[in-house]
């Protein structure tokens, strides 16, 4: 027979694991944002010769650097101990960071992909494709990214629900 005792380290181990689960996604989110600078490096190498499009791509590229540094990082989030308190710290602390990253991120995304609008604007032989294009996209990752912030909500809500009864 278990004691109840021997069930708070399991529910601690499982609410860890999800809280390192949230982490390894936010570091998923900061590989794609270099994939997404990779992609406008590529593409200034592709028109070198067109200094339009370079100067575009580059403001593009500023865009994501700066998000990158000023919200993409979670070196204050990093858990330190292993510790019920520590933990309780870390998720609010994460909390936090995904409301700053909410709130600022389309916003960065969307400067990227309007860099991109000259070099689609060669590639369709159409500015109005090229907008069309844009504005789709800006959407799809408008939506997609929503629908991934509530799913983190409602984990990080559950997480605190779960430590609250523990506490």
């Amino acid at each position: 027979m278990k004691t109840n005792s021997s069930r708070v380290p399991d529910n601690f181990k499982t609410q860890f694991q999800t809280f390192k689960m949230l982490l390894k996604g936010s570091a998923m989110a900061k590989a794609s944002s270099y994939i997404l600078i990779g992609t406008s490096v590529g593409f200034m190498i592709a028109y070198r010769d067109n200094a339009l499009q370079i100067a575009f791509l580059l403001i593009g590229v500023i865009s994501i650097v700066f998000y990158i540094i000023n919200y993409l990082s979670l070196k204050d989030i990093k858990q330190k101990s292993y510790t019920q308190t520590s933990l309780v710290s870390s998720i609010s602390k994460f909390k936090t960071y995904m409301a700053q990253r909410k709130k600022y991120e389309i916003y960065f995304m969307g400067i990227w992909v309007l860099s991109l609008i000259p070099v689609a604007n060669t590639y369709f032989k159409s500015g109005f494709k090229a907008m069309f294009c844009a504005i789709v996209y800006i959407a799809i990752v408008y939506l997609m990214g929503n629908l991934a912030y509530k799913k983190v909500d409602r984990t990080i809500l559950i997480l605190e629900k779960d430590m609250q009864k523990q506490l």
